[in-house]
């Protein structure tokens, strides 16, 4: 019995179907069809590289054809989006440093950083205020005035004996908020 085959060329081919004496051929005539399949899909690609070359000299020639004042704005475009990135990063760092600030001012503990909320000096100083309201915290006098990060209060610290200061340390995130001060009051011998 005769049945076509399909050839490389897509076209039908009279030949019979083979037969193979062993695997070897068999597995080498299959190989040979692939290879050659592979090879034609090979050839569809192989001026790739010349046609990025190609798209990347339009766009350069799109560029020079456009009118100067068309590419000062299309670069002014690309900066003030730069600067406006950087823009936003800032403010939200400005913004944290004010409200540590506040906090500081206030007598609150660093950690209620996350509960201040607004985007003004004003609105943040009322947030604080409350935030102290709610846990009747009055600025210390050492403080109280000062609006200096650097000097954080020390949040009842030198009130404590080591053995509460050792204690109270066990919550990681208080004592990472108020290390400067505790490392100040035992350098001071201010902890009993």
């Amino acid at each position: 019995m005769t049945d076509p085959i399909n050839t490389p060329d897509g076209g039908n081919d009279p030949e019979t179907f083979k037969s193979f004496a062993t695997k070897e051929e068999h597995d080498e005539y299959v190989n040979g069809i692939v290879q050659d399949r592979l090879d034609r899909y090979k050839k569809k690609f192989v001026d790739y590289d010349d046609l990025k070359t190609k798209a990347e000299k339009l766009v350069e020639l799109e560029k020079s054809q456009m009118s100067e004042v068309e590419r000062l704005k299309t670069e002014l475009s690309e900066k003030d989006k730069i600067i406006q990135e950087k823009d936003t990063v800032i403010t939200g760092f400005t913004l944290k440093e004010m409200k540590a600030t506040k906090l500081a001012e206030a007598g609150v503990a660093a950690e209620w950083a996350d509960s201040v909320s607004g985007n003004t000096e004003e609105e943040i100083e009322a947030s604080v205020a409350r935030i102290a309201a709610r846990l009747k915290v009055e600025p210390s006098a050492k403080t109280g005035a000062s609006s200096n990060p650097a000097n954080p209060p020390s949040n009842g610290i030198l009130r404590m004996t080591r053995a509460e200061l050792a204690e109270k340390s066990k919550d990681r995130v208080w004592y990472e908020s108020n290390r400067d001060a505790i490392m100040k009051a035992l350098e001071n011998g201010e902890i009993k």
